[in-house]
């Protein structure tokens, strides 16, 4: 019943995706090869753009959120702005945040709070351009910030170059920082450098200074045999550790469950792989339809939160399946002591097998194996579909037939009906017999 009734909820879910009306979406959606929304044109709602080109020259109430490969923001935008592309030029106002991951980025126009930088190769913030509070960078190539930021600049960056106004602190792990002629720092400035920052003549730091020495990310020496292996080691230890406190808790709270589950592989193994193939292509595709709806975005978490617990545990479900596989009896005990020894064998193999240094993708492929079969007898155990059918205990019995000599002697009375014959018949005459 609770299959059947997670079922139904997914398929309505997905259906009422289907039937409800653009007004009831909580967005606007726009993909194609070039998403173009023109000059003139406005949206109240949020954003949703994805294609090989978007240009935003109208004005959006809320939100934007665009991929593509080259974004151009020239319009208004009345929320925050999430931009993810090659090459990305704001030249409208964000009233909210700008968060850009990307090649290049080009800044001219006003940012109501924060520009967060992840992963970028370089970024230009040009003096037309103002930052209302703080630049956060984690990842960044170079920044160049010759505008204004009212907050604070911090994070890790390649290079950092200030030749503008910065109402903040500097606080920064960088390789290099350049402060030019006409910068102004009022607040402090710290970095770690593997050396000093070069400030022009013209530049005025208020705040108070503090450098502290690194070493260069590029003057690491090349590792050994010897510091693979080590690295190999401490990778495997780190990964098993995980696994099993996981599968520690895991046995501890539902022992009988998972010797439930475990035993999938050696009862049922054909439908525990199907199963598990349509877990993996299924879940993602169900959890994104009902992320798109309001009211489905509960029960989608929900849901891919609980596919990714298994998808962990996987490796700790089919390590106990394997030793229990084995012809010892002792081990298919469903005593949480039998089972925690059963996973600390299996887990370990599992896990061995996966970190082996092999080519043609050898880890992918046995962790789809591992995660396809985990799927596989967790839903086969949940929901009994596919088990083989339980032998009867109620079946017709044969009864013995009474001993002849113990069989109580009867008499046909004058109305055809049967009656015991009495204990003083012997002892009547022949006569009346």
């Amino acid at each position: 019943m609770r299959v059947r009734f997670l079922a139904i909820l997914l398929a309505l879910g997905g259906f009422l995706l289907l039937l409800a009306p653009p007004a009831a979406m909580a967005a606007e959606l726009s993909a194609g090869p070039a998403v173009t929304i023109s000059q003139g044109e406005r949206i109240d709602d949020d954003l949703y753009a994805a294609g090989s080109t978007v240009d935003i020259a109208g004005e959006v109430t809320r939100d934007v959120s665009a991929a593509a490969s080259s974004v151009v923001v020239s319009g208004r935008v009345g929320g925050d702005a999430t931009l993810v592309a090659g090459t990305i030029r704001v030249d409208g106002p964000i009233a909210g945040s700008l968060r850009v991951a990307g090649g290049t980025v080009e800044v001219t126009a006003p940012i109501g709070w924060d520009l967060a930088i992840l992963g970028a190769g370089s970024v230009s913030v040009a003096r037309s351009a103002t930052v209302g509070h703080d630049v956060a960078a984690n990842g960044a190539g170079t920044i160049t910030i010759d505008g204004r930021v009212d907050g604070d600049i911090r994070g890790s960056v390649g290079t950092l170059i200030v030749g503008g106004q910065v109402n903040g602190d500097i606080d920064v792990d960088a390789e290099r920082i350049e402060i030019r002629d006409g910068a102004e720092v009022r607040g402090a400035l710290r970095y770690r450098a593997p050396q000093p920052a070069t400030i022009a003549p013209g530049a005025r730091v208020l705040g108070p200074q503090e450098h502290t020495p690194r070493p260069a990310a590029t003057g690491r020496e090349p590792e050994t045999a010897l510091d693979r292996a080590i690295d190999w080691v401490m990778t495997v230890l780190l990964r098993l550790s995980w696994a099993i406190v996981a599968g520690t808790l895991l046995i501890l709270l539902l022992p009988q469950q998972t010797s439930r589950a475990t035993d999938m592989l050696r009862v049922a193994p054909l439908p525990a792989v199907l199963w598990g193939i349509a877990s993996l292509v299924v879940v993602p595709i169900a959890t994104l339809l009902l992320l798109v709806t309001i009211i489905g975005i509960p029960a989608a978490l929900l849901l891919l939160g609980t596919w990714l617990a298994v998808l962990y545990l996987s490796q700790v479900l089919v390590g106990i399946a394997l030793v229990r596989l084995l012809p010892v009896r002792s081990f298919r005990g469903d005593r949480r002591l039998t089972l925690w020894l059963s996973m600390l064998v299996g887990t370990t193999a599992i896990l061995l097998f996966r970190m082996l240094p092999l080519p043609f993708g050898w880890t992918f492929w046995w962790s789809l194996v591992i995660g396809v079969l985990g799927l596989g007898m967790a839903w086969t155990a949940f929901s009994g579909w596919g088990l083989p059918a339980p032998i009867s205990a109620t079946s017709p019995t044969l009864t013995a037939p009474q001993p002849l000599e113990q069989a109580e002697p009867r008499l046909l009375t004058g109305e055809g009906t049967p009656s015991p014959a009495s204990e003083d018949s012997s002892e009547r005459p022949n006569e009346e017999r």
